[in-house]
């Protein structure tokens, strides 16, 4: 607990232990119960007391996937506040995704007063819930409701404590309007989540290392497979130095950037040619649908929580399994085969001169860019060439394996599946680190889920432009390829305009960005993907301005690019300038 003077308030209590447990942000939206918070916040600017930076968002579902984008660049808590029930519910698919990624996030939301004098507008009434945290209980690892007789910091430092163990994930507290503005002693020290004491995981069971140790040395052809060693940098350079070490292939997700794209352990290979396989950190490994490891092959299972506790059914099957930081797990492991000897020598040598010789990361157009349309694979060839190192990629559209990311932290997908993540995630990382260049990769359907309007004024006023690629398809894949596939002699799909699944006419994303006093170009010319980023990248960098690039790609099932179909514009309009 830190020192100093308390805040006259419970709202600037808990926001006194906020900061001192490590919130920079309180992600925050209006409501009549939460003008405290404002007032506190205020307080605390004029006195010179820490409290975490309020930042306006003017859609819930905005301020929490930009908090998502904080945490993940930050790896620090983060703190968001919404309008009573109808707030929380805004946040709507984001509160999956903040589960599914594992981010330490505090989501507030504030309640009715149910004093009688001061209950002065009939939404008061209408506005209470039997049980609010359970709107969110499903997702959250902790929900309290604060009351007059708490002591609102240990309250907030407790929940932070909950968000920070491992496995990270979001925490639940509600704010009757009476208590945020409730009066607080004004002396005693600061709780803090870290003066609790933050949990940290170790290597995990010594026997389960030893006998990974042994199995990758004697192997005859295994593999790591995870989704989430890229979380920490120094995870990902001991996974290098295993995969180099003891040639260990490497099947990894695209969450984060688990492994360089320029190591040449990298496979795609399917599981049932691997006799030892170590899944490091991966919620859904394999699916058994659509392949399984072989019924001989040994399998080991690694992680903050290697049963997956948060799905009710789990039928993957392993011969050992630990609780264990996939970092100190590499390590210890490293450790053992170094201490053990070189194992079976020649199965290692045997190994390392033979990495995965067909993969191919890199993206290449095969000379189609020069007169063809826009494709996914196009779209990534370009991102490939046009990104740099030290650039932020979100993505929520197609698969980034030929976008090659070589840096930690630098490519980050949601970890859930609730759209319309990516732009307001760019934001956030953007924000975090200070006005970084990010780029979104989105879909025409994900990119309306995410409330662009905010996103994009959410950049504006927060100095931190994002360039968005909107690969625009003219619809949902679920409601038109998928739907295709279900029922493949169905008379939905004869239809010209699937209904259900496309957007047709095509909204002018373009034009909605230049009316919002951004950068906005369509492009419909494979050819031109490359110039469209110059030119976004100068708007964000020199005029600081978002800039959002609309790529027309085929249609779904139709494979329709034809503007008098797809467009509200007329056909002549082509490519447009911001």
């Amino acid at each position: 607990m830190t020192s100093g003077p308390a805040a006259a308030s419970a709202a600037a209590a808990v926001l006194a232990a906020a900061a001192a447990s490590g919130v920079q942000r309180l992600w925050f939206n209006s409501g009549s119960e939460l003008t405290s918070f404002q007032e506190a916040n205020a307080q605390a600017r004029h006195h010179g007391r820490p409290t975490p930076e309020l930042i306006t968002c003017p859609h819930e579902h905005v301020a929490l996937t930009a908090a998502m984008g904080e945490t993940m660049v930050t790896g620090r808590p983060a703190m968001t506040a919404a309008h009573a029930d109808l707030g929380l519910l805004h946040h709507g698919g984001a509160i999956h995704n903040a589960m599914w990624g594992d981010h330490p996030i505090m989501i507030m939301s504030g309640y009715p007063p149910t004093r009688a004098e001061a209950r002065t507008s009939p939404v008061f009434w209408k506005q209470q819930r039997w049980d609010q945290g359970s709107i969110v209980r499903q997702y959250v690892k902790w929900d309290y409701k604060l009351s007059a007789l708490d002591d609102a910091g240990l309250v907030v430092a407790r929940g932070l404590q909950v968000a920070l163990a491992p496995r990270p994930g979001p925490v639940y507290l509600a704010m009757p309007e009476e208590v945020g503005r409730h009066p607080v002693p004004a002396d005693g020290p600061t709780p803090s989540a870290q003066r609790l004491g933050i949990p940290r995981l170790g290597p995990g069971d010594p026997d389960v290392v030893s006998e990974v140790a042994r199995r990758l040395t004697t192997a005859r052809r295994p593999v790591v497979v995870t989704d989430r060693v890229g979380v920490n940098p120094q995870a990902v350079a001991l996974l290098a130095d295993l995969a180099d070490t003891l040639g260990v292939q490497v099947r990894a997700s695209r969450y984060r950037m688990n492994l360089p794209d320029d190591n040449p352990w990298h496979t795609t290979d399917p599981l049932d040619q691997f006799d030892v396989i170590v899944v490091l950190d991966h919620p859904v490994p394999w699916m058994p649908a659509v392949e399984r490891p072989r019924d001989d092959a040994w399998i080991g299972w690694v992680g903050p929580d290697p049963i997956e506790s948060r799905v009710p059914l789990y039928e993957l099957r392993a011969d050992a399994r630990t609780t264990a930081d996939p970092a100190a797990f590499l390590a210890a492991v490293l450790a053992e085969v170094g201490s053990a000897g070189p194992g079976d020598a020649d199965s290692i040598r045997r190994r390392r001169q033979h990495p995965p010789a067909a993969r191919a990361r890199r993206a290449t157009d095969g000379g189609a860019a020069a007169s063809g349309v826009p494709t996914p694979a196009l779209i990534a060839a370009a991102l490939d060439r046009h990104l740099r190192p030290d650039d932020l990629l979100t993505w929520e559209v197609f698969d980034t394996a030929t976008v090659s990311r070589t840096k930690p932290g630098t490519l980050f997908e949601k970890g859930g599946s609730s759209l319309g993540w990516s732009v307001a995630a760019a934001t956030g990382a953007s924000i975090a680190a200070g006005g970084a260049h990010a780029v979104a990769v989105t879909g025409d359907g994900s990119y309306l889920f995410g409330s662009p309007d905010s996103c994009l004024w959410l950049q504006q006023q927060c100095d931190a432009p994002v360039v968005t690629v909107v690969v625009n398809n003219g619809g949902y894949r679920t409601g038109t390829t998928t739907l295709a596939a279900h029922y493949p002699g169905g008379l939905a799909v004869t239809e010209p305009t699937v209904l259900g699944g496309h957007l047709t006419p095509s909204p002018d994303f373009a034009a909605h960005a230049r009316s919002q006093g951004c950068y906005g170009e369509r492009v419909v010319a494979a050819a031109d993907l490359a110039a469209a980023l110059d030119r976004a990248r100068t708007a964000v960098e020199r005029d600081r301005v978002p800039a959002v690039l609309d790529v027309w790609v085929p249609e779904h099932l139709t494979g329709s690019m034809d503007p008098g179909r797809r467009a509200r514009t007329p056909a002549d309009e082509g490519n447009t300038d911001g």
